[in-house]
């Protein structure tokens, strides 16, 4: 990395707002109010103005001249010092503003001004200005040694909004996908390496010739999207950690957010291979950098579970890590011609227009590709510099630019350039980034509230600034420097984001390890499930520090911050501008000491579990954004709210408010409000509905809560809401008991909000029907709609007329018919009509009365739902007849609880049908239409059947052999399929077979070519599980999940089950007569065994358990008291253990921990249900980070010495374990260090769980 750069721009830009500050009429207003000197305000801006004309000059002659580049790097400093100092008198400023309003005798309010203790204030405040003009004074005379004059650089200005870059824009790679998307859709061959299910592409080239670009263009190829069923993007880069890869993967393909707390490596690979298991996925590993070969084996290994065709890219600028990597040819990505170049230039400089216009910057242009040397990175940001510019000497000037002949190093000259040319709002901007790592998702909305916070975002008198704020954006994004990234978000390229931190200086800093710059003003750091105060040492020095913002590259779960951080480190930060303590689930209330943080503009408390905020908030006078997504315990707002003038973002989704603060409507520039809990008009604490009145400014998301307090329509009338065009989501809500459903009709009739709405969701709507202006087809950016909960309405509005709906959720409602009403009509009888033609995903959730689903008009019409893909029916015990006949794209099939539907019909027209699930409720069954549906999709993937008890056989032609999954439910009396037609389906991965199949006596494991997961459960007559000895078995042995439970007819476990070498998890639940195991395989990672009471302990040691050296996780107990006493006391457990759960057993007393004191990589510990337990004896044991005791009641006391290491502590129904440790018992100091959760604490969170299903809104903004 080259020696950062010194931003002379930012200097400009922030000097200039300081000017415009001390200028200002209200700023002189005060001095003169107050006993500040005006001569020294005079005199400051005499300096700074001095200063600002020669910044450009610097900015540039700091590339040739060092002393120019120290001499920045000082006055730098000591103008954001200044900044700060001009800000603190703003802010006492604004606090004189606000106190004023609320004392009606301002007279007094101006003599308590010029009184103690405001008197020592300004004398202060006087002595600072004379400090900061000391310091800046030997600049201005610097500035003639260094020969600094006033120069005029002409920067780009900022470009109409229009939308994000098309990534048609990219030249030259056609024949590079056409070659690459090849290999990813062949599945009988993956390359080099024949003998592995897993193809790996390398895709090999310099930076910034484009192979994230490329991996970018397969990654979202239409072929390549319908042939992989899990996809994940993970950016690697120079900091190779596992541990980080393995977990972004597991939150991708979860789809969930899911609690992988553990920093054991072996336990969430084996997690992540259950989640593979049997599924053809796409890994792209972007940026790959680590050439060890037992480093990527080990990353691999989890892989091998997935579907023959699966595949990997990774991108690499290293040779050596293409050739450790790679199953196919290694595909090296060359640079582009020259001629490519130009023409990349032509596309992002003249956009549609091309280069023909304007032949006279041909010559000049085309000089200019060849100094890109073949990378379109370089081509990308010059065409960005020079977009809308077609003036000669302008590019002449950029030609010539002695930025090409500086030294080559991380970062592109082409790149250099394009920044030296951003205006120096954008510049500042630009190197703000710098604080995120490589390949962080930037949300564009939250980035520019995060620059407003900082002083970034120019104002303009006759735009607000967060329109400025999307501008700049925008225009970052139209000159390549942050790009659309491929799951929704923006990001920046390594080398771009190399380039932000090396013109950000110290100022910007990534805090990883080591030390950190004294000087530093903006800090992010990784968050960690427990960040202690140790980590935080070094901050207490860091007294410029005004951005403090934890990073979450992967969802954490419940996270941890130490006490001593909140009540000691930040109020020390005093220049705080921005303050995020996101995700840190133990922060219940903050200290009053915040009120202190006078500069602060955004605060982030998302995903916290504060109750109330201090009153001191409401002294935050500078305070812009206030974030409280998922503040699940929070109740009400400070009373004084209206004091926070500055306020204009308040997410408050997901909290439990009861009412509205009154001051709330003060806020003269609140944008963003979230929820809004309405009270009855002149009856209740907060504030009626007609009160929105008051906020015009609202926009993006709202959900109004309690609807029923609304006693008349005139009050809805009064809120206004279709004048509210910036809102683009809207939930509205009433209580569950509806009281005048006239009322309710003629309140939903008067609050329909603008045409610009996006997403709708009503919840416990107590009218007889719906408004006219639901379903109305001039809401065309209309996409989202869910109605719930909606007892007294009978007919649905003609939803069908929305020309760009795509998703529908109807639950609970009680209409009878779906008829012409739904679908909506025609204009006229000879015009087209096509009902629905955008909408792709459909739910009918418990319809207790619907009866009928009529097809939509007559002969000739167009029919409805041409592009549905998934539809879901539960619980419509009435409805009869069929579904709708030709539903040409519909993929995906839910049913359950309809059981007088016909599902099957000779006409049905559901040929991309690849996921159906039929669930009975054992009333009524349709039988022969189940078996037409089941084969008239022959891509039918997934099939689950529950419920049907007069099932007896599958259809005579089997199952689609298409079947990747199979699961089935409480068929009882259903034959299996025969056992010699197992080796036809080999696609199936997955079965499923719970209270099903009774007669079924014997399993063979090898019968299926390709299973991966069994899971048998009641069934009744099986006795043997076999593998075949003789080695007659075709077919190899990829079993990785096995799960036995309630069998009570099985006695024993194959001899040779050993053999299944893949076998990575095994549950033995609730088989009575199992008395011993035999031999367990070897590569084992996950056990269970519960409610195996005849199950001898030595037993334990002939299935070789001890030496399972792949066993990261088990868990024992359900009554068989004496193993476990035996496996706590006998050494039999291996050393790789991770996680530990002992669980319901009413005989054990005491716990003798000898034989786990050799598991030194045991993390977590749980004792659960046991009822006699009255002691715990366990060894010193260093690698425990969790140790969790639930409904032990009789348990007095922890093991102190297995508590130093501890990371979390959870006791839940063990009152005298509660009394002995929490806060103010009799051993708290001993687990003082320590975060613990208790029992009320887990009930609370119980008792809100039903609430928060209400919240169908997301987040305003995405926390960080």
């Amino acid at each position: 990395m080259a020696t950062a750069l010194v931003g002379g721009a930012f200097l400009s830009a922030t000097i200039q707002t300081l000017l415009d500050n001390i200028s200002s009429s209200e700023f002189r207003d005060y001095f003169r109010s107050t006993l500040l000197d005006g001569a020294l305000l005079d005199e400051l801006e005499t300096t700074l103005l001095t200063l600002q004309i020669v910044l450009d000059d610097a900015e540039e002659k700091q590339f040739t001249n060092p002393l120019v580049k120290q001499w920045l790097a000082k006055l730098k400093d000591v103008v954001l010092n200044t900044e700060d100092l001009l800000d603190e008198i703003g802010y006492d400023s604004l606090r004189c503003k606000v106190e004023a309003a609320t004392h009606q005798d301002i007279n007094n309010q101006v003599r308590d001004l010029i009184s103690s203790p405001f008197n020592q204030f300004y004398k202060e405040i006087n002595s600072k200005m004379e400090m900061m003009l000391q310091r800046l004074k030997p600049f201005v005379a610097q500035k003639d040694i260094l020969n600094l004059q006033s120069v005029s650089r002409r920067v780009s200005h900022r470009t109409p909004t229009s939308s994000l870059v098309n990534e048609s824009a990219i030249v030259g790679r056609n024949d590079d996908k056409e070659k690459l998307v090849n290999m990813l859709l062949s599945d009988s061959d993956n390359g080099i390496n024949g003998g592995s299910n897993i193809g790996v592409i390398a895709i090999l080239g310099m930076g910034g010739v484009g192979k994230t670009t490329l991996a970018q263009l397969l990654y979202n190829n239409e072929q390549v999207q319908e042939h992989f069923g899990l996809k994940a993007w993970v950016c690697v880069s120079e900091d190779f950690d596992a541990l980080r890869v393995t977990k972004t993967l597991l939150k991708s393909i979860a789809k969930i957010s899911e609690d992988h707390d553990t920093e054991n490596l072996d336990f969430l690979r084996v997690e992540l291979k259950q989640r593979l298991r049997g599924k053809k996925f796409l890994f792209v590993l972007d940026d790959l950098w680590n050439d060890k070969y037992n480093d990527w084996d080990e990353l691999m290994t989890p892989f091998s579970s997935g579907k023959n065709g699966s595949k990997v890219i990774i991108t690499t600028r290293q040779h050596r890590v293409a050739e450790v990597a790679h199953t196919f040819p290694i595909h090296r990505l060359e640079p582009l011609s020259d001629e490519e170049c130009w023409c990349l230039i032509c596309k992002h400089a003249f956009g549609g227009e091309g280069s023909g216009r304007y032949p006279h910057l041909e010559v000049i242009g085309r000089k200019l590709a060849r100094k890109c040397s073949g990378l379109p990175l370089a081509a990308k940001t010059l065409g960005g510099l020079l977009r809308s510019r077609v003036d000669a000497k302008e590019w002449s000037k950029v030609l010539n630019s002695n930025i090409w002949n500086l030294p080559n190093n991380d970062v592109l000259p082409a790149l250099r350039l394009s920044y030296l040319y951003l205006s120096t709002h954008l510049k500042r901007c630009f190197a703000y980034c710098s604080i995120f790592p490589k390949g962080y998702q930037l949300d564009e909305k939250n980035l520019v509230l995060l620059w407003m916070a900082e002083g970034l975002v120019n104002s303009e008198a006759d735009k607000e600034m967060e329109e400025i704020g999307e501008d700049y954006f925008i225009e970052l994004v139209q000159r390549s420097l942050i790009e659309p990234s491929t799951v929704g978000s923006f990001a920046m390229h390594d080398l771009v984001n190399d380039l932000a931190r090396d013109v950000s200086g110290r100022s910007c800093f990534r805090f990883e390890h080591g030390k950190i710059p004294l000087d530093v003003r903006h800090l992010s750091y990784e968050l960690e499930v427990y960040d202690s105060s140790e980590k935080f040492e070094d901050f207490y020095e860091l007294k410029s520090l005004r951005s403090f913002i934890p990073l979450s590259p992967v969802w954490l779960g419940k996270t941890h911050l130490s006490r001593k951080v909140l009540d000691d480190l930040l109020p020390s930060l005093k220049c705080l501008r921005v303050l995020s303590l996101a995700r840190y689930s133990n922060i219940t209330n903050l200290p009053t000491s915040i009120g202190n943080l006078v500069h602060l503009r955004y605060l982030d408390l998302s995903y916290t579990e504060i109750q109330r905020l201090p009153d001191s908030t409401c002294s935050l006078y500078n305070l812009q954004t206030l974030i409280l997504f998922y503040c699940y315990f929070l109740i009400e707002l400070p009373t004084n709210i209206g004091k926070l003038v500055n306020l204009r973002h308040l997410d408050i989704s997901g909290t439990r408010l009861e009412y509205m603060p009154m001051q709330i409507v003060d806020l003269p520039n609140l944008k963003t409000l979230t929820a809004f809990v309405v009270d009855k008009k002149k009856q209740g604490q907060g504030l009626s509905v007609g009160e929105l009145r008051k906020l015009p400014h609202l926009q993006c998301k709202l959900s109004m809560k309690n609807l029923q307090n609304v006693v008349e329509a005139n009050e809805a009338i009064e809120a206004n809401l279709k004048s509210k065009e910036k809102i683009e989501e809207i939930e509205f809500g009433w209580g569950e008991t509806a009281e005048d459903s006239r009322i309710q009709k003629e309140v939903l009739e008067q609050l329909e909000p603008s045409k610009n709405l996006r997403k709708l969701a009503i919840n416990f709507y107590g009218g007889t029907s719906f408004p006219n202006w639901l379903g109305d087809a001039s809401f065309t950016n209309l996409a989202s709609i869910s109605i719930s909960y909606s007892a007294h309405c009978i007919s649905l509005p003609p939803l069908g007329q929305l020309p760009f709906l795509k998703s529908l959720d109807l639950f609970e409602m009680e209409f009878l018919s779906i008829g012409p009403e739904f679908y909506g009509k025609a204009e006229s009888s000879t015009s087209s009509f096509q009902p629905f033609p955008s909408l792709e995903v459909l739910v009918f959730l418990k319809m207790p009365n619907w009866e009928e689903w009529l097809s939509f008009g007559t002969e000739g019409r167009e029919f409805p739902f041409p592009n549905l893909q998934a539809m879901q029916l539960v619980d419509c015990p009435q409805l009869r007849g069929s579904l709708p006949l030709h539903l040409p794209s519909l993929a995906e099939l839910h049913i359950e609880g309809c059981d007088r539907l016909l599902l099957g019909n000779d006409e049905f027209q559901y040929c991309k049908l690849n996921h159906l699930k039929i669930s009975n409720r054992g009333y009524y069954s349709q039988l022969v239409s189940i078996s037409r549906m089941i084969l008239s999709s022959n891509v039918l993937q997934h099939l689950t059947l529950q419920l049907f008890p007069s099932l007896t056989e599958f259809p005579a032609e089997g199952l689609p052999t298409s079947l990747q999954s199979l699961e089935i439910t409480c068929c009882w009396n259903l034959e299996f399929l025969p056992s010699d037609t197992w080796c036809n389906y080999t696609c199936l991965t997955s079965l499923k077979l719970w209270q099903s199949c009774h007669s079924m006596t014997c399993f063979l494991l090898d019968g299926f070519p390709a299973l991966k997961n069994l899971e048998i459960a009641s069934c009744e007559d099986l006795q043997s599980i076999m593998i075949l000895e003789d080695d007659a078995s075709q077919f190899p042995l990829c079993l990785e999940i096995l799960k036995l439970s309630a069998c009570e007819k099985l006695t024993l476990l194959p001899a040779s089950f050993d053999k299944l070498k893949s076998l990575q998890e095994l549950i033995i639940c609730n088989l009575p007569n199992i008395v011993s195991l035999p031999r367990l395989p070897p590569n084992l990672a996950s056990l269970e065994i519960r409610q195996c009471a005849k199950l001898l302990p030595a037993s334990m040691i002939e299935a070789g358990l001890q030496s399972l050296t792949s066993l990261s996780k088990c868990s024992l107990g359900w009554w068989n008291d004496e193993l476990v006493d035996t496996l706590m006391k006998d050494r039999i457990l291996p050393t790789s253990l991770v996680s530990l759960e002992i669980s319901i057993l009413h005989d054990l007393k005491s716990i003798e921990g000898h034989g786990i004191g050799h598991l030194t990589s045991l993390e977590r510990l749980e004792i659960c249900h046991c009822s006699a337990l009255d002691s715990m004896h366990l060894p010193r044991l260093m690698s425990l980070r969790h140790l969790r005791i639930f409904k032990c009641p009789r348990l007095e006391a922890l093991p102190e010495d297995s508590l130093s290491s501890l990371n979390l502590l959870c006791i839940e129904e063990s009152p005298l374990l509660e009394a002995r440790y929490e806060r103010g018992g009799e051993d708290w100091h001993k687990i003082a260090h320590i975060p613990a959760e208790w029992q009320r604490e887990k009930e609370k969170l119980r008792k809100i769980k039903d609430f928060l299903y209400t919240t169908t809104l997301n987040s305003a903004f995405k926390p960080l």
